[in-house]
């Protein structure tokens, strides 16, 4: 039992390793521990590829996620604009399954936004879980719900490049689960390609 740990633990060092040599990154659950794992992960990626050429500066980002913590994604979408910034990387997002709520957010920070036709896409509004009495705790949160709406509604008019902030921020919060095709991700603008069976994932897509 003991060689056989030993055994999964360095097969899985191994496939780690082959996975940051090509640029990969495979993300689903969302949250602080994740994060600083993911943060970690494309230092060492963009690390690898500092001097490469321009066709080999691209970091692949696989999302099969049902969300989590908003906190924790926007940590991580600061982390990919850092490397893409600071080491001149491009990032590609692709939805492979599903990409709800927070997941669906952290598609929109790749240069180029892929999705399957067979996947699926969510936006909805934030829950949050408060505990107190006091009249200022809800204060406070209604103050942060407000800055995060504004936050997400900005970016996806800018990274869209249709409707304005208050349209999406209407569109997102409407209280409903909106769950979207690859088809009509496309047509809001929220990806840049379907993919389907013939799809070349070597191909740098140029939204």
């Amino acid at each position: 039992m003991a060689l056989d740990l030993e055994r999964l633990i360095h097969e899985q060092a191994a496939r780690k390793l082959e996975l940051d040599r090509f640029g990969t990154y495979f993300l689903g659950r969302i949250d602080d521990e994740e994060a600083e794992r993911f943060s970690k992960a494309l230092i060492v990626m963009a690390g690898m590829r500092a001097g490469a050429r321009a066709e080999d500066k691209q970091l692949n980002v696989y999302i099969n996620s049902g969300g989590g913590s908003v906190g924790a994604g926007f940590a991580m979408m600061e982390m990919m604009y850092r490397v893409k910034r600071d080491f001149g990387l491009r990032i590609r997002t692709v939805i492979t399954g599903y990409a709800y709520s927070m997941g669906a957010i952290l598609v929109q920070a790749g240069d180029c936004r892929v999705m399957g036709k067979y996947s699926t896409l969510m936006l909805h509004s934030g829950s949050w879980m408060i505990a107190g009495e006091d009249q200022r705790v809800f204060e406070d949160y209604r103050k942060l719900s407000d800055h995060y709406k504004a936050l997400i509604g900005g970016m996806f008019a800018d990274r869209t490049g249709r409707r304005d902030a208050r349209w999406w921020i209407r569109y997102i919060y409407s209280g409903h689960d909106r769950f979207l095709s690859a088809q009509e991700c496309l047509k809001l603008g929220l990806i840049d390609v379907v993919t389907d069976e013939t799809y070349n994932d070597s191909v740098v897509c140029t939204p």
